[in-house]
């Protein structure tokens, strides 16, 4: 049997929505194809206003609250697939900015189409957008499944929701 070889590294931003979930499934699939580690990052803000995990801790808190969040639906979703080595990290920032920062040696960046909340609803795409824009790596773009709900990973989205492996 031919071993498949390394081939660098996949960032894959996650922030909680659903097209974020769908980057983090899809980019699981590609490491795994490819041989590629996979780093996943859910970039965040320290502000009680508009971050929960932010309320009432400091700013280490935080971040290990984001963090280990990040590694549950890591977890989730990396469950069959074993050989594939995942990293977490919950950085602070601007979510382009940092997403374009840390996928500069990258295979390939990959996020969602559209982001968590309704502020970020009327920025829709602007993080995906602005990766797209400044990368310089092959980025990719992946829609929530309620706009794929029939193909292979819509499907698989809705198991991993649905709890079945």
């Amino acid at each position: 049997m031919t071993e498949i070889p390394v081939s660098g590294r996949i960032v894959v931003g996650v922030d909680g929505s659903d097209a974020g979930t769908a980057a983090l499934v899809w980019a699981v699939g590609q490491a795994e194809t490819s041989g590629a580690d996979l780093e996943v990052v859910t970039v965040w803000t320290y502000d009680a206003m508009l971050d929960d995990a932010s309320v009432n801790r400091t700013l280490a808190e935080a971040r290990r609250a984001h963090v280990h969040e990040l590694e549950k639906l890591v977890t989730a979703v990396t469950k069959e697939h074993a050989g594939v080595p995942a990293q977490c990290s919950a950085p602070t920032g601007d979510p382009a900015e940092v997403l374009v920062d840390l996928a500069k040696d990258a295979t390939m960046l990959v996020v969602g189409s559209h982001g968590k909340g309704k502020l970020r609803e009327v920025l829709a795409g602007s993080v995906s957008s602005a990766c797209l824009r400044h990368a310089t790596c092959p980025v990719a773009v992946i829609p929530p499944p309620a706009r794929t709900p029939d193909s292979p990973l819509g499907k698989q989205l809705a198991e991993l929701v649905a709890g079945k492996p």
